[in-house]
């Protein structure tokens, strides 16, 4: 399937649709089986952020400092949460909320991470970190789990948004944490992986 420029965001395929984004600006909707085009949604700028479907929409974020979510039945805008910067980080959806970080610029006075109400697109907290967040979350027994170009990962309560703890390493944090019986797993930089308990 041919888009109008490159694609760096990973596919999320859901009841026989794949959903990605392109760095022509639009994100896409494909049959699984036959590659035809179901629909496409025009953001403002280039989309790295990969999808997350949840309970009939999908969640993505775009260059444009939005994050959107569509119908993905009919591509249809359900609303749109402007954030300070680029969006790369890929969303994560747990209970009725939508998690997701921006890249940060020198002079930017925006929070960088974020909770949005899955259905109104309502800020529901935003915790700020030292630097850009190219790093997508994990979401685990209540925690949001999340790395920073500040060289550390976050433990944050999903709910309050109040920080539990945060783990420095010794270089950017780029890499997605991945959560599995009481460790988080992440990659740094400083060309280590680390477990973290």
């Amino acid at each position: 399937f041919k888009t109008g420029n490159n694609v760096y965001s990973s596919p999320a395929v859901a009841d026989g649709v794949v959903y990605f984004g392109s760095t022509d600006g639009y994100l896409y909707a494909v049959d699984a089986k036959t590659g035809q085009e179901k629909w496409k949604f025009k953001t403002g700028n280039n989309v790295y952020s990969s999808p997350a479907v949840a309970d009939g929409v999908v969640y993505f974020g775009s260059r444009d400092g939005y994050l959107y979510a569509v119908n993905i039945k009919t591509g249809q805008e359900k609303w749109r949460f402007k954030t300070g910067y680029w969006i790369n980080s890929s969303p994560a959806v747990a209970d009725g909320v939508v998690y997701v970080g921006i890249n940060w610029f020198f002079g930017s006075t925006d929070k960088y991470f974020y909770a949005v109400d899955a259905k109104t697109g309502q800020e529901k907290w935003g915790f700020k970190t030292g630097s850009w967040i190219a790093s997508s979350p994990a979401v685990a027994d209540g925690l949001v789990y999340f790395g920073s170009d500040d060289t550390y990962l976050y433990a944050v309560d999903a709910k309050t948004g109040q920080e539990k703890w945060k783990f420095k390493t010794g270089g950017d944090i780029g890499s997605s944490p991945a959560v599995a019986d009481g460790v988080v797993y992440v990659g740094s930089d400083d060309g280590y992986l680390y477990a973290i308990k």
